[in-house]
């Protein structure tokens, strides 16, 4: 039994009560949605290439790749460092944070989806996705985009797999209190639920766990910043702290997002008992070093780039430095450390929840700044062949349906939180919590009967 006191009446207030707040918010992401759908259909209707003004590869010249690769590398960070957190707390048994489990596990489910649909998005075309997948054993060898495909499918595999099991035993012992209308869904997730099975399912997710853990540092630190690494060996894109920087904004962000979300859970459901201010001055803690982490990653990138470093990469790094969004990164840096290291020392005067959802999406924000420029950057000034034989020196700027569709993969996952939280718990409960909800064995009997 853990520490934190968690009511499971209230755990299903999401589920049952449905506020004025609640539709504002789902009517205005609905609009989001259909902008994002009308964008999508004229991108789909005029060509990849004559909207985005986004070039092929080898064939019609300029950068490739843009703002999409730049969210699909941001949100498969989220991902890894969203399935991190809920693993880290079942594994050390944390359970001081369990509380933000399930949010960080949705939060994950939902990156995914949307790292996935900026690849579709890049790619032009929905269909051609399918092509890849079936021509997969033969461009395995060759294409960033097969690896980036199997990265997602493997960890959404795990990530479904590892809410599913958590899962079953809390839909089995609270069904007669979920909405009616969603009884095939649970019935899908129990499908073959036994109550002896709780104690090897815990084991299962606790093997799980120490799997996901083992393979985010692997893939988010190590397979991703590899691909970019190996494709032409292009400045920027290589260099021996790349994974652990990687690996380290994805988990800032991540973290970051799962703040976010947790004070809004606990505002919109008054679960201020539930998540107590504990819990977010510990992920402010975390939150603070990883920042500065980052930080560091970044003089280290700019020291080795600009003294005395060779050629190729000193004109990227000084390309660079005359961009406007990278000093719009340090800033964003610099601001959230100052603060969130002043609600640490300082919290009488500093700490504060609204403050604190402000810091995480400002460093939320920057992170995504990042990683467009790592993206676009080393396109935008190839220095290497063959990238050179290929692309001029140029400019990038997104057209406004690129940006509608870039920003609005962030509303798609809003929407998702929305009917998520009208499906599941969004706080996982512990077994002894989950009795007090369960029928008795002749209810039960009667149910089955």
């Amino acid at each position: 039994m853990s520490g934190v006191e968690i009511d499971p009446e209230r755990v299903l207030k999401p589920l049952k009560n449905t506020s004025k707040q609640y539709y504002i918010l789902l009517g205005l992401f609905t609009l989001a949605l259909l902008l994002f759908l009308e964008a999508w259909v004229h991108q789909i209707t005029y060509g990849v290439g004559a909207v985005t003004g986004i070039g092929d590869w080898g064939i019609s010249g300029g950068v490739p790749w843009g703002l999409y690769i730049g969210g699909f590398v941001w949100w498969i960070g989220v991902a890894h460092g969203g399935i991190a957190i809920s693993a880290a707390v079942r594994v050390i048994n944390l359970d001081k944070y369990r509380p933000i489990a399930r949010i960080a596990e949705v939060l994950t489910v939902l990156a995914l989806g949307m790292a996935a649909l900026n690849i579709v998005l890049s790619m032009g075309r929905p269909d051609r996705i399918f092509n890849t997948i079936v021509q997969w054993p033969f461009t395995v060898h060759h294409s960033p985009l097969a690896w980036d495909i199997a990265v997602i499918s493997l960890y959404l595999v795990l990530t479904l797999t590892y809410m599913t099991l958590s899962l079953r035993s809390e839909i089995s012992a609270l069904r007669h209190r979920l909405p009616t209308w969603l009884a095939p869904l649970y019935a899908l997730i129990t499908l073959g639920y036994r109550p002896d099975e709780d104690e090897k399912i815990e084991q299962i997710l606790w093997w799980l766990a120490v799997a996901i853990l083992a393979l985010v540092p692997l893939l988010s630190g190590g397979v991703v910043p590899w691909l970019f690494s190996l494709i032409a060996a292009q400045p920027g894109w290589y260099g021996a702290a790349a994974g652990a920087a990687m690996l380290t904004e994805s988990i800032t962000s991540a973290l970051a997002l799962v703040l976010i979300m947790t004070v809004v859970f606990r505002y919109a459901y008054g679960w201020h008992d539930m998540i107590e201010d504990g819990i977010l001055r510990d992920l402010t803690i975390v939150l603070a070093f990883l920042a500065l982490a980052t930080i560091w990653f970044t003089m280290h990138d700019v020291l080795t780039g600009y003294y005395i470093a060779p050629v190729n990469i000193g004109a990227l790094t000084a390309g660079m430095l005359e961009l406007n969004f990278f000093w719009l990164a340090i800033g964003g840096l610099v601001v959230s450390v100052v603060l969130l290291f002043g609600m640490i020392g300082w919290p009488e005067y500093f700490f504060n929840t609204p403050l604190l959802v402000g810091v995480s999406a400002l460093l939320a924000i920057t992170i995504l700044n990042k990683k467009v420029m790592f993206v676009v950057e080393g396109l935008m000034y190839p220095t290497q062949p063959p990238l050179t034989n290929l692309y001029p020196t140029g400019v990038y700027s997104p057209t406004l349906v690129e940006w509608i569709l870039f920003l609005g993969t962030i509303m798609l996952a809003g929407f998702g939180f929305l009917v998520i939280s009208k499906l599941i718990p969004m706080i996982e409960l512990e077994k002894e919590e989950r009795e007090l909800l369960r029928p008795n064995a002749e209810t039960d009997k009667t149910e089955v009967e």
